[in-house]
């Protein structure tokens, strides 16, 4: 049976196999063969019962970063802000040209407009014909336009730390509860 991981943490891997989810470990062949199981990934699986599993083969992979740690991604999501932290450009294009090395379409979208709207930013990475939102975590601003911009892609989203990453995630969905 095949799969795709949907979450790693602590060793166990949550394979979605067309709605149902199983927890599963990976087996020891991956170590020696020094390959390691990555959200994204599409999976071979075997199935022990009682929601468990093992992962027994890695299908080949479209793409794969290394920050974040993802495989088999559309869009790069790159967050971005003008407020606190200040992201610097320099951050953008280098996130732009790996995903471009690998095939992968990318979005910037600038939390905290209503601290900054960002209009340096926006008006580059806009020119520059990269899907480029203003939203903010905190107000809702923008959200449902990001909603519209990841429906039907798998996403990984990217950005220095405190730019809001987990607040826009929380604000897509509310069950989601990140800290």
């Amino acid at each position: 049976m095949t799969g795709r991981i949907q979450k790693a943490l602590s060793g166990f891997y949550y394979v979605d196999i067309g709605g149902t989810i199983l927890a599963c470990r990976a087996r020891g062949k991956f170590r020696k063969e020094g390959i390691s199981p990555l959200v994204g990934d599409r999976v071979e699986l075997r199935e022990l019962g009682g929601g468990e599993g093992f992962v027994e083969k890695v299908l080949p992979r479209r793409n794969v970063f290394s920050r974040p740690a993802v495989a088999n991604i559309d869009q790069l999501v790159v967050i971005a802000s003008a407020a606190i932290p200040r992201t610097d450009p320099f951050l953008i294009d280098r996130v732009a040209s790996i995903a471009a090395l690998k095939d992968c379409a990318v979005a910037v979208v600038l939390n905290k407009c209503d601290l900054d709207p960002a209009d340096a930013l926006y008006d580059i990475y806009r020119a520059s014909g990269f899907p480029t939102l203003r939203v903010s975590a905190e107000t809702g601003e923008g959200i449902e336009d990001l909603k519209g911009l990841i429906s039907g892609k798998l996403s990984a989203f990217t950005g220095n730390s405190g730019v809001g990453k987990s607040s826009i995630l929380n604000a897509l969905d509310t069950d989601f509860h990140l800290q």
